[in-house]
């Protein structure tokens, strides 16, 4: 591409970027520095296929409002906010072996899908606002993921604060109406604990302790509402699984730390690959990888297909940590960790599948190899 092309694009990307800039989230028209080099790179292929037709301020205020947004949370996607939906509605579908309702529905649930969604990423919206404001996780931004809101300068931290204003009040009604509200608030202490008081940054113990807990809310906010808003409760053996759950996430989250070792350093943040080093945090992440993915089917007492689930993502999850060590193949490996934390969600459905029979007994005697009631967990749970 020539250098006049260039000048060309970067004009018309710039004019375009004024134009949405004038709706600033205050509703006035105070500009907002935009990374303009960054933005060329990723979108260079847009502006090349784009019109020259020209598009009403507003509209273009909206797109770049909605991608400021998106900027917040497309980080989490693959690792919380997908995976945790579907811990919602899998533990919905599993029905009795983990909420008081004895008779799911398979459509009812999965019609429930879009709102499960929603709730999860208007919570995790919620947070990573509150995050990435905080002038340190700005600094470590701009070294990790300098593509954020406000490492880029798409939005200032003034802004950031007056737009988490916005976001708390509509996160609550929503939960309201959807349900799992409870949930939330001790989802907003921890975030609080988290961000504003440095629970993430002097000490890792407290760092994994205080996102297992967080992460365990949301699972049963997603559960609450994959059930119909509140409609059925999470029984004795879902609350046991939460804590089963919270350990998994205590003992193996700090895999995401692998990959943001430089930016972690810049800010003086005391993660376990910086206080321990990187080979030694490596084995105390592999390790329990795999204890769970064994221990998991053994607990939901499940046959060879049950433990396949958890051991083909884990043992490949394990093989990444130790082999692959550059800061691209952590990045690969820390989604993957989200696959893998999926395959444990699925669990309860597998061991408990009655759902899935009852749409299908109507074609026939479909006998499942095995189906878990209440009794047979218990005797499957090791504690």
């Amino acid at each position: 591409m020539s250098n006049d092309t260039q000048k060309q694009e970067s004009q018309e990307f710039q004019e375009k970027d004024n134009e949405a800039q004038k709706f600033s989230w205050t509703g006035l028209e105070t500009p907002i520095k935009v990374n303009r080099t960054s933005h060329l790179g990723s979108n260079r292929k847009l502006l090349t296929n784009t019109k020259s037709t020209s598009t009403s301020p507003l509209l273009s205020s909206l797109r770049f409002h909605l991608r400021t947004l998106w900027l917040f949370t497309v980080s989490e996607h693959s690792t919380i906010v997908y995976p945790w939906t579907a811990f919602g509605i899998f533990s919905a579908l599993a029905g009795p072996a983990l909420t008081t309702n004895e008779a799911p529905v398979l459509w009812e649930i999965l019609f429930r899908f879009p709102q499960t969604l929603l709730w999860m990423w208007m919570n995790i919206l919620a947070f990573t606002i509150s995050n990435q404001r905080l002038p340190n996780s700005v600094l470590e931004d701009s070294v990790n993921k300098p593509w954020r809101p406000l490492p880029s300068g798409r939005i200032t931290q003034l802004q950031a604060r007056r737009l988490l204003l916005a976001v708390l009040p509509a996160t609550f009604f929503l939960n309201m109406s959807l349900g799992g509200f409870e949930v939330t608030l001790i989802a907003l202490v921890l975030t609080w604990m988290y961000n504003d008081l440095g629970g993430a940054d002097e000490n890792y113990i407290v760092r994994n302790l205080i996102n297992s807990c967080g992460l365990v809310s949301w699972s049963a906010g997603t559960t609450l509402v994959a059930c119909g808003n509140s409609k059925y409760a999470l029984n004795t053996m879902g609350y046991k699984w939460l804590a089963i759950e919270a350990a998994i996430i205590f003992t193996t989250l700090h895999v995401q730390d692998l990959r943001d070792q430089e930016g972690d350093r810049v800010r003086d943040r005391k993660t376990a690959p910086i206080v321990w080093g990187d080979a030694a945090t490596r084995w105390t992440i592999a390790v329990p990888v795999m204890i769970w993915s064994l221990l998991c089917p053994m607990i939901w007492n499940l046959g060879v297909t049950g433990f396949l689930v958890p051991l083909l993502p884990g043992g490949t999850l394990a093989f990444r940590v130790m082999l692959l060590r550059t800061v691209a193949a952590d990045k690969i490996t820390w989604k993957l960790w989200g696959i893998w934390i999926a395959s444990l969600f699925v669990l309860p459905l597998i061991s408990s599948p009655s759902v899935l029979y009852a749409l299908n007994s109507t074609r026939g005697d479909l006998r499942f190899p095995h189906v878990l009631t209440n009794s047979s967990f218990e005797q499957g749970l090791l504690f």
